[in-house]
């Protein structure tokens, strides 16, 4: 597979439509597999788990419902994550005191997650460099794409190792019913490469 598959595969799994990423999986009856309480993210008025997160031994984290007489499972995709950010969101921007849940609160939240601050702080701070001249809002400019290209790559990183977990246990079959290994080494040094030489460019491109 050429390079442009590779990174191809790697954006489609950031953008959380990669088949890895959007398969799910049912399983009637219930289970009697113990859940950890730090997984649950809600339960049954009864006190049961509803909907909570369960790790394979590879360390693939889905996210599973339990439904009326099946679960349901699905990749987390960092839910459990989203949620306990969002609460734990200040009721005031720290640095100015605006109430972070006012009629702003959607860019408040945005704003808090990317820059820990609030709108309207981040609109006076980007007046006062836009005064400075054009120089200093390229300089800032390039900073804020530097910093979300970087959180970009913490995530990719996540999602590469797992895709090439998956790669490494690829098997064939016949319609004879057997099956073997299939020796995916060279395909997976070709994506770590592709992979490194992606965050390479994009790094050069802001680095400037």
């Amino acid at each position: 597979m050429g390079k442009l598959q590779n990174v191809k595969a790697i954006k489609e799994m950031m953008a959380g439509t990669h088949k890895t990423q959007t398969r799910k999986s049912f399983a009637m009856g219930s289970s009697k597999q113990q859940v950890i309480e730090e997984d649950i993210i809600e339960r049954f008025e009864n006190g049961k788990p509803k909907i909570w997160i369960e790790t394979d031994p590879k360390g693939f984290r889905v996210r599973v419902t339990q439904h009326d007489g099946f679960k349901s499972r699905e990749p987390e995709n960092s839910i459990r994550g989203q949620v306990r950010e969002v609460l734990n969101v200040p009721d005031e921007c720290p640095k100015c005191g605006t109430e972070m849940r006012n009629h702003e609160k959607r860019l408040n939240f945005k704003f808090w997650f990317l820059r820990k601050k609030c709108f309207g702080c981040v609109l006076e701070e980007e007046r006062k460099i836009k005064a400075q001249g054009p120089e200093a809002w390229k300089e800032y400019e390039n900073a804020i794409m530097s910093q979300n290209a970087e959180s970009w790559f913490k995530d990719a990183d996540k999602e590469v190792e797992i895709l090439k977990t998956q790669v490494k246990e690829t098997v064939w079959g016949n319609a004879d019913g057997e099956t073997g290994e299939v020796d995916t080494t060279e395909f997976v040094n070709k994506m770590e490469k592709d992979y490194e030489k992606l965050k390479e460019d994009i790094r050069s491109k802001f680095s400037g």
